[in-house]
């Protein structure tokens, strides 16, 4: 794995919505389907130190599950990297690649995660760099300053040698097997946690056995600390310290022949533009939510979002799942 040290700790003196990031801020070229309108509810609380459930989920074609059950599914452009979360000193970045694939009887037109980018910086201040994808999930490259690494597993095997490990300082990294079909990359640094999954997409066989990345962001340690910056990115940003899930966009799944478009209308801030990084750098942290140099950053706005509000018992982590109807 190539990858220059031009990113990491020192990117200070930026200016984003409740962070001191920089960023970009374009527009989506295609108008976004309207999200229902929301029931009349109250404001939700805004404070500045939150505390947070303990995790959120991306994956399919993907679907969302906030950390407080919220749902949307997000499209994204064929090939475009998104930010999926960023915080002090920890960013995960996904890369979205469109795909026609059976779902029983119905045709899907539709996109998976199929690489992972992941940026952390130690309590040291070196820079780690993680990569994972679908398509050879058995080995994890790793760039920890100059050196190059990597974990890596039998793809043959389930048992206590089907795990490796790396640790830099306070950011760990692992890649292990749960089952003969899924590789899991792990990486943590002492206050948040990412679990990649790599499986099979569904209906195996009819799809040739191809898989993607489900990605799952949870709290470690401490799930009731409060941090001085709220996280951000297109699942992180659950993370908003108060028991309100916010549904948005969905697509619809019935008939023979389905396109997905939904992009998280009503569900996240701005629009989906916003949360593209780099074109050339898919482990950039820059875009215009970044948290990963701040030093303090509120939670988002539940209350200026568009998307159904309810209210919501925590399930304390935000993933991305397969792409199922009735999930």
């Amino acid at each position: 794995m190539q990858r220059s040290n031009n990113e990491g700790a020192n990117n200070d003196g930026a200016n984003n919505d409740g962070a001191n990031n920089d960023g970009a801020n374009n527009g989506d070229s295609n108008p976004p389907p309207t999200p229902s309108p929301p029931p009349p509810s109250p404001s939700p609380s805004d404070p500045p130190s939150p505390s947070f459930p303990p995790g959120v989920t991306a994956g399919g074609d993907p679907h969302i599950v906030g950390a407080h059950g919220d749902k949307f599914d997000f499209k994204g452009e064929d090939g475009v990297v998104y930010a999926l979360f960023s915080s002090r000193g920890l960013a995960v970045n996904g890369r979205f690649t469109h795909d026609v694939y059976s779902l029983g009887g119905t045709e899907v037109h539709g996109s998976f995660i199929t690489e992972v980018y992941v940026t952390a910086r130690t309590a040291a201040g070196e820079t780690v760099y993680v990569d994972f994808s679908a398509a050879n999930p058995e080995i994890a490259h790793i760039s920890i300053g100059a050196k190059q690494t990597s974990v890596a597993i039998s793809p043959f095997s389930v048992n206590d040698d089907a795990l490796d490990e790396v640790e830099a300082g306070n950011v760990g990294v692992q890649l292990y097997k749960e089952h003969m079909h899924e590789a899991v990359l792990a990486v943590g640094n002492g206050e948040w946690r990412m679990l990649c999954r790599a499986q099979l997409y569904p209906y195996a066989t009819t799809n040739k056995q191809k898989k993607r990345l489900d990605t799952t962001i949870m709290p470690a340690g401490n799930k009731n600390a409060e941090v001085a910056v709220a996280p951000h990115g297109l699942i992180g940003q659950t993370f908003d310290g108060d028991a309100v899930a916010v549904d948005g966009a969905q697509d619809d799944y019935s008939g023979s022949v389905v396109h997905t478009k939904a992009m998280g209308e009503g569900a996240i801030e701005g629009v989906a533009a916003d949360y593209a990084v780099a074109s050339n750098d898919p482990y950039a942290i820059d875009f215009k939510y970044s948290r990963f140099n701040s030093k303090s950053a509120a939670p988002r706005d539940v209350a200026k979002l568009a998307g159904l509000k309810r209210s919501a018992t925590a399930m304390g982590k935000a993933s991305g799942f397969n792409d199922n109807p009735d999930m």
